[in-house]
């Protein structure tokens, strides 16, 4: 069955999220890490909401998503069958995940902070 998905992204973890939906990681989680990687290339974003279509064929739907995925990146979840999904406004939820991706890092970079440091303690003797 097809359910219409609205949320509210969780815009701290949305660096995080575009590394793992273009590293392979979502894609590789089964049995429905392709279906999430499509929705988000279809999915877009209109007055801070995102909203996409999934087809799940679970009791509760999208059980396994929420739990591996969606929860992390996504507050405010709504879940309802899919009625029609042409009409809806928005940008490309894809494209503005890369926009807001790159326009993060560069302006990390240009306030002199490198991105994804670890810190580890080095002891002199």
């Amino acid at each position: 069955m097809k359910y219409t998905i609205r949320a509210q992204p969780r815009i701290d973890k949305l660096p995080l999220f575009w590394t793992i939906l273009n590293d392979g990681s979502v894609e590789k989680q089964e049995p429905d890490g392709r279906e999430i990687l499509a929705s988000m290339k279809r999915a877009v974003i209109f007055d801070g909401e995102v909203r996409w279509y999934e087809t799940c064929y679970c009791t509760p739907p999208l059980q396994h998503e929420r739990s591996t995925v969606y929860d992390k990146f996504f507050s405010h979840v709504q879940i309802e069958p899919l009625r029609d999904s042409s009409t809806w406004k928005g940008e490309s939820f894809w494209d503005y995940l890369h926009e807001y991706t790159n326009t993060e890092n560069d302006e990390s970079s240009e306030a002199g902070v490198t991105p994804h440091i670890k810190y580890v303690p080095i002891r002199i003797l």
